[in-house]
C-alpha cells in the first residue's frame, strides 16, 4: 500500500501525509516538514519569528496536527481553509482584456452614469475609477467581476496556461514560502551594502 505524500510548504520536499505538521502563521495554516517545523518552533530560549518580525505584534503560533484532523477543522480565522484556496484557484484563471479602460468608460457612459455613480455602485473610490477609465489602474479580479456585473460587459477572459515542453513539465511548478524568504533576505543583504 502506497502512501500519499503531500509537499512542505516552506522548503518543497514531498513528505509522507502522514509526518506533515500543521503550523499557522500569521492566520494561515501550513502544512510542513518536521525540519521546517524544529526551525519553526524554537525552544523558548531563542529569538522567536515574531521578535524578528517587522510587526512584532503579529504572534506565530504552532501546533501539531495531523492531516485528518486539520481536514475535520477546516474552519480558521471565519473562512474555509478550501473556499479560501479554491477563490485563489479561480484568480490564476482569468486574465484582464487589453482594452478594459475604455470598455469600463463607454459602459457607463451608455448607462448615463456618471464616475461616481459606478464608483458608488461598485463600492470603490472614484478615484481608483478614474484611474482604471484612464488605464493607469488595472483593477483587481475581484473589481473586474464587479464591474461586470454592474455595467453587464465582459472584462474577464479565461487564462490561456502555455504548454510545458517534456523538459519544462519535471520542473517546479510553484514557489514555496521558503523560497519567497530566502529571496527577500538575499535582496535586503543587497540593499544594506549598498
Amino acid at each position: 500500500m502506497k502512501s500519499e505524500t503531500i509537499t512542505c510548504e516552506m522548503c518543497g520536499i514531498q513528505i509522507p501525509k502522514n509526518q506533515a505538521r500543521t503550523v499557522y502563521i500569521e492566520g494561515t495554516v501550513l502544512w510542513v516538514c518536521n525540519i521546517c517545523y524544529s526551525k519553526i518552533s524554537r525552544p523558548r530560549g531563542s529569538t522567536s519569528i515574531a521578535q524578528q518580525s517587522v510587526r512584532p505584534h503579529i504572534a506565530v503560533t504552532t501546533s501539531v496536527q495531523t492531516p485528518q484532523q486539520l481536514q475535520s477543522h477546516t474552519k480558521w480565522a471565519g473562512q474555509s481553509i478550501s473556499t479560501s484556496r479554491k477563490k485563489s484557484q479561480d484568480l490564476i484563471k482569468y486574465e484582464l482584456v487589453e482594452d478594459y479602460a475604455q470598455r469600463i468608460r463607454s459602459a457607463r457612459e451608455r448607462l448615463g452614469w456618471s464616475v461616481s455613480m459606478l464608483a458608488e455602485k461598485v463600492k470603490e473610490s472614484v478615484t481608483t475609477i478614474k484611474r482604471i477609465e484612464s488605464g493607469k489602474l488595472r483593477p483587481t479580479i475581484d473589481l473586474a467581476k464587479r464591474l461586470e456585473e454592474v455595467l453587464r460587459i465582459k472584462l474577464l477572459v479565461p487564462s490561456v496556461e502555455e504548454e510545458l515542453g517534456p523538459r519544462e513539465a519535471h520542473t517546479k511548478k510553484y514557489v514555496t514560502l521558503g523560497e519567497i524568504v530566502a529571496i527577500r533576505g538575499v535582496e535586503q543583504d543587497n540593499e544594506s551594502h549598498s
